[in-house]
């Protein structure tokens, strides 16, 4: 039996424009004029890594409440407006209805995570949530899927990663998972030369992709 352990954002729920987009707002603010494209960069880690990020560069003194800020700012935008893939429901159905364990490892915090889920009706299939608040490092390191192998009972080789970002593919590969890569926030090549097994554009390809590794899904 392999597990299934997915990204939140850009993999479950189409989300990472808003996401990366609330901080815009939150940073003007404080006199930091960013464009999207800045904030991009950081797909795949957490909203502490950007906090940081413009602490440094600005030479600011910027509150933690920066990041509670940012994220009560997305839940503003994006309430109303979530959409999850094509094709995704009906690979979580095969899935579920296989016994297959199934978790979310998303940098998110953890009301970030049920919130977005819930938004676009996932969250049922998820019986077990990660997030990067409880792990001492985020992606790249390993530190959030390994904690999401134990929690579903699978050592490390027996987890299969979904991941839109090349911070996520690296911390697959660091956790000595197959990393699978989807194609939404980056070309199928970046995620390749990021070190996934394999990517996918579509989820109506997915269980195709899953079958290549494994006949568990079929």
């Amino acid at each position: 039996m392999y597990g299934i352990l997915f990204d939140c954002d850009g993999v479950l729920v189409d989300s990472e424009n808003l996401s990366c987009g609330a901080w815009l707002p939150v940073l003007a603010k404080r006199g930091i004029h960013s464009q999207l494209a800045d904030i991009e960069a950081f797909i795949g880690q957490s909203d502490s890594a950007v906090h940081k990020h413009f602490s440094q560069l600005t030479g600011l003194a910027l509150s933690h409440d920066l990041v509670a800020e940012k994220e009560n700012e997305y839940f503003a935008q994006a309430r109303g407006l979530l959409q999850t893939f094509a094709g995704i429901e009906t690979a979580l159905q095969t899935l579920a209805h296989s016994a297959v364990p199934l978790a979310v490892a998303s940098s998110g915090r953890p009301h970030k995570i049920r919130f977005s889920l819930e938004q676009v009706d996932l969250l049922h299939y998820f019986p077990t949530l990660c997030s990067a608040v409880e792990v001492q490092r985020g992606k790249p390191a390993p530190d959030l899927f390994l904690l999401a192998a134990e929690r579903v009972h699978l050592p490390p080789d027996r987890c299969i990663v979904v991941e839109d970002s090349i911070f996520g593919i690296q911390a697959a590969r660091a956790a000595g998972m197959h990393a699978l890569g989807f194609s939404s926030s980056h070309s199928a090549a970046t995620l390749l030369e990021a070190g996934a097994h394999c990517v996918f554009s579509h989820y109506d390809q997915f269980l195709a992709v899953l079958a290549k590794k494994t006949s568990t899904f079929l």
